[in-house]
């Protein structure tokens, strides 16, 4: 038992460790989109800056009759922001497949620990609980064998018992086994 014990505590360390890495895992990877989202955040402000800076360009392009390179310029950075949040986009949903993997495989394996713990724990007690009875049982046919003495009477097994029961002949002592009739007939050792 003191080593299912043991067991049990190395299996729930082990089980805490994971869980520790597995919580330091969705913690990097939290890290990680947040580094994410902060690059994407200054580079969403740095095309927005492009955007003021391009469209003040424009304006100026404009009233000196460049409207049409300033409009190219202008689309040309927006379809370079439209790339730059596609991609923040999917980042951001590997992150979160990733996230919600790890999260599941951690929660699995806690409940298949769990489990085997409480089924570990059961097994335990009830094979425990039928040692404590067979050693019962058997405590009581020792104390029962105390009292007892067995032995052969000419060939015959006898036991010495308490008084007033069918005795051997030869010595009164003992009480004679016959797995026949009882009578008040003499036993055939008496002779």
């Amino acid at each position: 038992m003191e080593e299912f014990v043991a067991n049990a505590a190395l299996l729930a360390a082990h089980l805490k460790e994971q869980c520790e890495r597995a919580a330091a895992s969705q913690q990097s990877s939290a890290q990680d989109l947040q580094g994410a989202a902060i690059v994407v955040r200054k580079t969403i402000e740095e095309g927005k800056r492009e955007l003021v800076e391009l469209a003040g360009s424009a304006v100026s392009a404009a009233l000196t009759e460049n409207l049409p390179i300033a409009t190219r310029d202008i689309l040309d950075t927006a379809a370079r922001l439209k790339q730059v949040t596609e991609r923040f986009q999917n980042e951001q949903a590997a992150l979160d497949r990733k996230v919600r993997i790890i999260g599941t495989s951690t929660m699995s394996v806690i409940v298949i620990a769990c489990t085997l713990l409480v089924a570990g724990t059961g097994y335990a007690s009830w094979y425990n609980v039928k040692r404590a009875q067979r050693a019962h049982a058997d405590a009581e046919v020792l104390g029962a064998l105390r009292q007892v003495t067995i032995t052969a009477c000419d060939g015959k097994p006898c036991i010495k018992l308490e008084d007033g029961l069918r005795r051997w002949g030869k010595n009164q002592d003992y009480v004679l086994v016959d797995g026949g009739r009882e009578s008040n007939e003499e036993p055939t050792g008496q002779r």
